[in-house]
């Protein structure tokens, strides 16, 4: 099913209907609250339900204690004076606990069980928690079962395809035939490369929800910092290679230099495509590719030839060869880099 709106649509609707035909058949009273949580949490993606889920569960449970215990300290006071000091209770308890969306679950609660339900807060209140939890649970289940919609994968496959993009990237910019158009077209995917990082980067915060409390120390969210870190400066050394002047290696006698840069830059868009390919093929953190890493043969520069041909450059030639040179060896040190850490993580 391609559209993502009638996806979920369908889910929720599949999700309501089973909660509601359980519900039914279970004959408990206070059966709606469940749906209530199904239809209140089911927003976007894993990561999102479980912690809206979590702010609900909650807000509802500290609601359940203070209008039970409320209820008993000041019922005899008027209602005006003693559901005001409830609320103050609940907001008190729900601030300290840092809740935003169980906030207002915890009012909620405190305010229906005092004015509907305090002749009957002995069931009411272990069957909001129930259905609360049921509902919950429901909902989080029709996200792994029902076209699974979770953040980490997402966040997963994101990764994977900006590998892939910034390797084909790479690649055409080498098969560019015309000055002009090579910067031209790789400008315009850079720009797209980094609007889909900082996508990557904004979605994260969900897929972090997805790995638990200790997420930052769980080896899957290192690596995506690592495949971030990479990323983006591999942009960035792009980016500068673009709009630096291109150095007229046959004209000044580097072809060698100009073989060895053209070799190492077709080099690192194939491992970029190996990391991807690797990554790719299960859920489980896999080791890097196999040696040899991309290298930047920089024994060119030292024979004869360029030695002679360096000698009749001016200054500012020199300059062009060199800030060439000083980008492609930092991307060297990327890719070199990344490995090494990407094999600390799998250890």
């Amino acid at each position: 099913m391609s559209s993502p709106v009638l996806r979920d649509t369908l889910r929720l609707a599949l999700t309501v209907a089973v909660v509601n035909g359980f519900a039914s058949l279970t004959g408990l009273a206070f059966a709606t609250y469940a749906s209530m949580a199904v239809l209140s949490v089911t927003v976007g993606t894993y990561g999102n339900t479980l912690e809206l889920g979590r702010q609900r569960l909650v807000g509802t449970a500290v609601g359940a204690i203070v209008v039970f215990f409320g209820y008993r300290a000041w019922g005899s006071l008027p209602v005006v004076v003693a559901l005001p000091l409830a609320l103050l209770l609940a907001r008190l308890i729900a601030g300290s606990l840092r809740l935003t969306v169980g906030y207002t679950v915890c009012c909620f609660v405190v305010i229906s069980g005092w004015l509907t339900h305090d002749q009957q807060l002995d069931s009411w209140i272990p069957l909001r928690l129930l259905w609360t939890a049921f509902g919950i649970l429901m909902a989080l289940l029709s996200l792994r079962l029902f076209w699974p919609s979770t953040a980490r994968l997402q966040q997963r496959q994101g990764l994977l395809q900006l590998l892939v993009d910034l390797g084909h990237t790479l690649q055409e910019s080498l098969d560019q035939a015309s000055e002009t158009e090579r910067r031209r077209s790789l400008a315009l995917r850079l720009r797209g490369l980094r609007q889909s990082l900082i996508n990557l980067r904004n979605a994260r915060v969900d897929a972090l929800r997805e790995l638990g409390a200790l997420a930052a120390q769980h080896p899957v969210a290192q690596m995506w910092e690592l495949l971030d870190h990479a990323c983006e400066s591999l942009m960035l050394d792009l980016d500068e290679l673009n709009r630096l002047p291109e150095p007229q290696w046959q004209r000044w006698g580097l072809q060698d230099q100009k073989a060895a840069a053209t070799a190492f830059s077709a080099a690192v868009a194939e491992r970029l495509l190996a990391w991807q390919a690797t990554l790719g093929r299960a859920l489980e953190l896999q080791a890097p590719p196999q040696p040899p890493l991309p290298r930047l043969l920089l024994e060119t520069l030292r024979n004869d030839q360029a030695n002679a041909a360096f000698q009749r450059l001016s200054p500012l030639q020199l300059q062009q060869v060199a800030d060439r040179l000083v980008v492609l060896n930092r991307i060297e040190h990327t890719i070199a880099s990344t490995e090494r850490h990407w094999q600390a993580l799998v250890r």
